[in-house]
């Protein structure tokens, strides 16, 4: 009798698929799991932001604007007028001291600046900035939901209402979507 040493050549082809089976779902799994977790460290890191913003307003009793920038206009500290592009620019937090609703590099005071959104993904809201009074609320028709979309087929929008009393809630996974 022979005895047999390894693995015949039909046995190793159908490990071989199985391994490529379970590397390619275990991808899959992992890459959708990573946008989505993009998508709602974005979401928290812009959350802790406006209630930054909305403190601040009710601690100094002045204006505290959110709002996208171009990136360029902040690096050289020029004066900017908030853009209404949350997707393609930062996001800055900056005390608008004379009440003007822009940033005067001369009056006005900086104070946070975001990373831009990852290439590919979007990012909506449905106004230009987010503007606080002393009291921590915001101007009518300010409050809405931001929409974060992350680029990929299996990935899941995700949300951040803002009240009008100037509350940022994470509502996580949505079927709202992006238009830009």
């Amino acid at each position: 009798m022979q005895h047999q040493r390894g693995m015949s050549l039909l046995e190793l082809l159908i490990t071989i698929a199985i391994l490529g089976v379970l590397a390619g779902l275990t991808y899959s799994f992992t890459h959708a799991t990573f946008q989505d977790n993009r998508a709602e460290s974005f979401l928290l890191e812009l959350k802790r932001s406006v209630t930054f913003a909305r403190a601040k307003a009710t601690a100094s009793d002045e204006i505290v604007i959110i709002c996208p920038a171009i990136e360029s206009l902040l690096i050289s500290n020029q004066d900017f007028t908030c853009t209404t592009n949350w997707k393609s620019n930062r996001i800055v937090v900056f005390l608008d001291r004379d009440n003007s609703g822009t940033y005067s590099a001369d009056n006005d005071d900086l104070l946070r600046v975001m990373e831009k959104v990852s290439t590919n993904d979007k990012l909506n809201y449905p106004v230009a900035s987010l503007k606080f009074d002393s009291s921590g609320r915001l101007g009518n028709g300010q409050n809405g939901n931001f929409v974060y979309c992350p680029n990929g087929a299996n990935a899941q929008n995700q949300s951040l209402s803002i009240t009008q009393a100037g509350t940022a809630l994470y509502t996580g996974n949505t079927t709202d979507t992006c238009t830009l």
